[in-house]
C-alpha cells in the first residue's frame, strides 16, 4: 500500500464568525505577520493567512450559513477545522488514503483534497501539492527570530494535537498511513495518554483521555474526536503569561506542569498552549 509522504504542514485552519475581530486579536496577542487577506466568492468566505514564527494559521470566515464552512460554523462555532499537509505527488497521497478506506470529500486535481474525518479517527487532513503564494517562509532571508525576541518568546511549535477516543487504533492508523512508528509516547497524569508522529516538519500528537475527567475528556464529550490545540514553545512562560494577562486575556493551566493556555473563550474558540522550551 502507498504511504503518505508528508513534506511539511503548510498551515492550520480555523473557522470563525468575527473575521476582523479575530485578525486584530491575534495580531495584538501574538504579533502575527499576515500575508494574505481575501474573499473567495464560490465558497462565500473571507480568509486570512498569518504567521506566528514558523507556524502558519489560516482563518476561514463564511459570510452565510449555506456553504460547507457556514454549516461547519453553525455546528461547531468558532473552532479548529483542519490542517494542510504538503506532498510532492497528490495522486499518490490520494491513493494512500483511499487504499485505507478513507473517503475523499473535496478534490481539486493538481491542487488539493480533503478527507472525511470520520474515516481518520476525527482528523481532518487537507493534502496539497502547491506552495502558498507570497509565503514569507519561502524567502531566502526568512527568520522566525522576531517571535523569540518578542513578548511571548516563542521559539517554535512543540506539536499540533488531536483528541481521539482510541489511542491504540488511531496511532496504528497514522503509523500505517505514514509508514513510520511513533516518535514517542507520553503520559500526562489525569490528562491524556499520547503518541507523537512526525508529519513532515511538524509533530502531530494524538491524545486519549487519561480517565473520565480532565480537559481532553471534556473536549471529546463536547466536540468529539478532532484537532484540539497548538502547543508553542517559549523560553519564558511567566513573561508570556504576563503579556497575555496585560491584554485582559484569561490564562489557565496547560496540559502539563509549567504549561499555560489561553482560555478558549478568549481565543476565538481554540486552544493555544505555551510550553517551556526544554
Amino acid at each position: 500500500m502507498a504511504h503518505l509522504d508528508a513534506k511539511k504542514v503548510i498551515h492550520i485552519n480555523q473557522v470563525l464568525a468575527d473575521f476582523d475581530g479575530a485578525r486584530a486579536h491575534y495580531a495584538r496577542a501574538f504579533d502575527t505577520l499576515e500575508y494574505m487577506n481575501s474573499y473567495e466568492e464560490t465558497e462565500d468566505r473571507d480568509a486570512s493567512l498569518f504567521l506566528i514564527g514558523d507556524t502558519c494559521i489560516e482563518l476561514f470566515s463564511p459570510r452565510g450559513p449555506e456553504s460547507i464552512l457556514g454549516q461547519n460554523l453553525a455546528r461547531f462555532g468558532d473552532s479548529w477545522h483542519s490542517f494542510e499537509v504538503q506532498v510532492d505527488d497528490l495522486e499518490a497521497a490520494k491513493a494512500a488514503f483511499e487504499e485505507r478506506g478513507v473517503r475523499i470529500t473535496t478534490y481539486w486535481p493538481n491542487s488539493f483534497f480533503m478527507v472525511h474525518p470520520k474515516d481518520a479517527h476525527g482528523i481532518l487532513f487537507e493534502i496539497c501539492c502547491l506552495e502558498m503564494e507570497n509565503d514569507p517562509r519561502l524567502e531566502p532571508n526568512w527568520t522566525p527570530a522576531p517571535w523569540a525576541e518578542g513578548p511571548l518568546h516563542i521559539t517554535g511549535l512543540r506539536a499540533l494535537t488531536a483528541a481521539v477516543r482510541d489511542l491504540d487504533a488511531a496511532a496504528a492508523f497514522v503509523a500505517d498511513l505514514l509508514g513510520a512508528p511513533p516518535l514517542a509516547t507520553e503520559h500526562f497524569a489525569g490528562i491524556a495518554r499520547t503518541a507523537q508522529f512526525l508529519l513532515g516538519d511538524t509533530v502531530l500528537e494524538l491524545q486519549e483521555p487519561d480517565g473520565p475527567e480532565g480537559p481532553v475528556a471534556a473536549y471529546l464529550e463536547r466536540w468529539g474526536p478532532r484537532m484540539r490545540s497548538l502547543d508553542f514553545l517559549t523560553t519564558d512562560v511567566e513573561g508570556a503569561k504576563s503579556h497575555l494577562e496585560s491584554l485582559s486575556l484569561s490564562v489557565i493551566p496547560g496540559d502539563a506542569p509549567g504549561w499555560i493556555a489561553i482560555a478558549e473563550a478568549d481565543n476565538y474558540g481554540v486552544r493555544y498552549q505555551l510550553c517551556p522550551q526544554a
